[in-house]
């Protein structure tokens, strides 16, 4: 399970929506790259040769899939037991989930957990959901799962990227990092930054710790406000002390006996679809006259000269 980044769904009851969501989600991180296995080609000339041959093999494969689905299903049963396990068991595996608005500062704290370049960097392409990669410390298994800017999104979407992020981070994450940059952390993105706690659970505070990306001469009340509704847990992201960072994070576990977040009753809920229109003619006072009118507001500005497609969103019927 963690080979496979904790994908995972139960045959029983399972929705042909959340199966495909997970295929589409795997699809995406590899960039829609395929499988490719040179040794299926032996195999199957192996095979010709007989229908015993390829009976054996197929009761091997099945045995071997039975095994492994009892095996993965006592590990994941006792695993999610937590009157079985101490805290120390509970550390492993440790996922780590985490929010900024910054694309570039997330990768680098991210490789720097999994001491590895699982995530990278384009300016030109910031990412537009959750992706995950794995990494080890001290022998065990981390997960960290990377949030695109959940800042600049509505509130709709954020919901969906907090569901995906609890799906990559299954059985649910036990460290939030929230990256800030202190002279940009305003009271607009703290009550932001609130609501998308909020979804993660009413304790998703005590799970958190603030990380300052740049270095600045003062802190500003809203990013001190949000230490000490941390707890006072903080780390410098330019100090570049890992084992520092770890020591942090591994305090936080402790503190919470090795639990984790699960999702809310509200994140339980179906999450209405968005809609997407485009509008399409010549005149670009009219596209946006129908715009203002389709999203039932006054302030979208004409851009009849524009040369490239503006989007611009809305509520309509909830």
């Amino acid at each position: 399970m963690r080979k496979c980044r904790h994908k995972m769904l139960w045959q029983e009851n399972l929705e042909r929506l959340e199966l495909l969501k997970i295929m589409d989600q795997i699809v995406e991180e590899n960039d829609g790259d395929h499988v490719s296995c040179d040794v299926f080609e032996d195999a199957k000339s192996d095979l010709s040769s007989g229908h015993e041959e390829a009976a054996s093999l197929r009761d091997h494969v099945t045995q071997g899939l039975v095994t492994a689905k009892n095996y993965v299903f006592d590990w994941f049963t006792s695993y999610t037991s937590s009157a079985a396990l101490s805290p120390v068991d509970q550390l492993s595996p440790l996922r780590i989930v985490l929010v900024g608005k910054s694309e570039d500062k997330k990768t680098k704290l991210g490789n720097v957990l999994i001491g590895d370049q699982g995530f990278h960097f384009k300016k030109t392409e910031p990412i537009r959901h959750c992706v995950a990669t794995c990494g080890e410390w001290r022998g065990s298994s981390v997960t960290v799962v990377k949030t695109p800017d959940l800042f600049s999104l509505p509130e709709h979407t954020v919901k969906r990227e907090v569901l995906r992020c609890m799906n990559l981070s299954r059985p649910g994450p036990n460290v939030l990092l929230l990256l800030v940059k202190t002279s940009e952390f305003n009271t607009e993105m703290k009550e932001k930054l609130k609501y998308t706690l909020s979804l993660f659970g009413p304790d998703a505070f005590k799970y958190s710790m603030v990380i300052i990306t740049h270095k600045e001469k003062e802190t500003s009340f809203t990013v001190n406000q949000l230490l000490e509704e941390c707890g006072g847990r903080c780390y410098n992201m330019f100090d570049h002390d890992k084992k520092l960072l770890m020591e942090k994070i591994e305090n936080i576990l402790y503190g919470n006996k090795g639990t984790f977040l699960h999702l809310t009753e509200e994140m339980s809920e179906p999450i209405k679809p968005a809609l997407n229109l485009v509008l399409c003619g010549r005149i670009g006072a009219g596209k946006s006259s129908a715009a203002k009118t389709i999203l039932g507001q006054t302030e979208l500005h004409s851009v009849s000269n524009s040369s490239e497609c503006v989007k611009n969103q809305g509520e309509v019927c909830g």
